[in-house]
């Protein structure tokens, strides 16, 4: 591992209230400068891109940091960039990109303003929390798990769980997964 994309996915982590060497929250989501967050963002993404342009962005798990970078862009092509560079983390033997595969997929689309397939993206409208647009009918739960992404009913769950207020409802990647 490079330290370079290793200090640059530490500090986007960290920039989000995730330890990600003590597996824990240090900050809740409400508290944070997200404009601040946007603008260091931008600079790690410029970093990465320079990063991938001179060939420095070469393992399984450099391409996996990357894609997480990336899965944070503000823009359109830097979402699906994330995708790029999860699969291609997932096609280099890192399987624990899956589900940031899939859920860089699922951000693409509903950027794109069509629905979601795998569920793993929570959004406000009108201050309540939803997954919508979502098709679920498209990829069934034994798929899901392949991607590591946890079951519809369990979505539900953590959707609930997030309009009932409970912040730490809203992941949707299955424990352990490889």
């Amino acid at each position: 591992m490079k330290p370079k994309i290793l200090r640059l996915v530490i500090d986007d982590q960290w920039d989000r209230g995730n330890d990600m060497f003590g597996g824990r929250q240090v900050a809740a989501p409400q508290t944070l400068d997200w404009d601040a967050i946007a603008k260091r963002d931008q600079e790690r993404e410029s970093a990465v891109r320079s990063l991938l342009a001179d060939g420095q962005i070469e393992t399984a798990r450099e391409f996996h940091f990357a894609a997480l970078i990336f899965q944070h862009s503000s823009t359109d092509a830097g979402i699906a960039l994330a995708h790029v560079l999860a699969m291609t983390a997932v096609i280099k033997g890192d399987a624990s990109a899956k589900w940031l595969a899939a859920a860089a997929l699922d951000r693409d689309l509903q950027r794109q303003k069509q629905a979601q397939l795998f569920g793993t993206q929570f959004t406000q409208q009108d201050g309540r929390w939803t997954m919508a647009p979502y098709d679920r009918d498209v990829i069934p739960d034994s798929v899901r798990a392949l991607w590591c992404v946890i079951p519809q009913a369990s979505q539900d769950a953590a959707l609930k769980a997030l309009q009932e207020g409970q912040s730490g409802g809203a992941n949707t990647s299955l424990a352990d997964c490889k």
